[in-house]
């Protein structure tokens, strides 16, 4: 993609002069016997639009929205997307089926597909967990398997290139993808594109690219626990591969992941392993306390702005956590590494 900015322009445009174009959507379906309401979500803005009851089983309503608006209706267990363009829609929310226009009907299609790959792959991952006493076997085929699966819901969205239907599964599939599995899909012309949810995976895409692998370390200056401005350059480029860590005290998967971070800390810390925390907090007392309360023995620096981080800019980081790891010379050679990931990584590294 040769020019991302103005594609952005664009999308803005397409967002704002969408709201010029109000049309009513019709709904109809049938909900699982105990729903007593479904919800509408918004699934560009990730709002609730409306809340429509159900009676025996039963729902029908008509609301304001916007031509080509990506809607999802359904209830706490299935969500079906469709677009808006003018043409009544019935939902069988049991079935999971969607009738309607041809549009409508492909990103059911389409969606149907991505489940049910996504259930075949879940039943695979259990059988592995739950028969193979090599754990570190284990570890490796459910990487593979995970990998295998951004690859097949790629193949699965390639059928439906030539139409809307993309952008109602790739910005939440990008999160999951690498630079370069992503860049292909981001094709100026190609008739998703035009749509303004697209506008998250072209960001999301930016900052991956920020993080890629080959690039030099971006320099930070912020304050320690002690309130001393510091460099990444202190540590990074210094001869030690080094961890580059974002996070948290307030999001709960930083939690879950940092036991793993320590571990790595504990084993490789003495052939030269170096972490640098940056925290995403706004609250300097939790964040001091959240060093404290893990066990996290490595150098931290915050400029306590949250999302504004001067962190999220230089790395492209929407989603904590996410690191990215140094080789010696401070050259990026592999980014959101999670849990066995990570370890993996360095036993690749280190040799044990």
């Amino acid at each position: 993609m040769k020019n991302w900015a103005l594609t952005l322009f664009v999308l803005a445009f397409a967002l704002h002069a969408g709201a010029q174009v109000p049309k009513q959507l019709q709904i109809s379906g049938v909900a699982p016997a105990a729903t007593d309401s479904v919800l509408v979500i918004d699934m560009t803005r990730g709002a609730i639009r409306a809340k429509i009851p159900v009676r025996d089983g039963k729902f029908a309503t008509s609301i304001p929205a916007q031509e080509n608006e990506l809607l999802g209706i359904g209830d706490r267990t299935y969500f079906a997307p469709l677009f808006v363009d003018g043409i009544p829609v019935e939902v069988d929310l049991v079935a999971h089926r969607v009738k309607g226009s041809e549009l409508n009907m492909m990103t059911n299609r389409c969606d149907n597909s991505l489940d049910s790959l996504d259930r075949v792959l879940a039943g695979r991952m259990k059988t592995i967990t739950e028969n193979m006493a090599d754990e570190a076997a284990a570890r490796v085929q459910m990487a593979q398997l995970q990998e295998q699966r951004i690859v097949q819901r790629s193949e699965i969205l390639k059928a439906y290139a030539n139409t809307l239907v993309p952008a109602a599964f790739l910005p939440d599939m990008a999160m999951e993808m690498t630079y370069n599995q992503v860049e292909p899909w981001l094709k100026e012309g190609a008739p998703y594109m035009s749509h303004p949810r697209m506008f998250t995976a072209l960001r999301y895409a930016e900052g991956l690219k920020k993080k890629m692998p080959g690039l030099m370390f971006h320099e930070l200056a912020m304050k320690d626990l002690d309130g001393n401005i510091r460099h990444l350059s202190e540590w990074c480029g210094k001869g030690n591969y080094v961890l580059v860590d974002f996070w948290a005290s307030w999001c709960g998967p930083c939690r879950q992941e940092m036991p793993k971070v320590v571990e790595s800390y504990v084993k490789y810390h003495g052939k030269g392993y170096e972490i640098v925390g940056v925290s995403f907090d706004t609250k300097e007392d939790a964040w001091k306390n959240a060093v404290k309360q893990m066990g996290m023995d490595w150098p931290q620096i915050s400029d306590l702005k949250g999302w504004q981080s001067a962190g999220s800019d230089a790395y492209g980081v929407m989603a904590i956590p996410s690191n990215v790891l140094l080789d010696p010379e401070g050259r990026i050679i592999a980014n959101d590494l999670r849990g066995d990931r990570l370890m993996g990584k360095l036993k690749e590294i280190y040799g044990f």
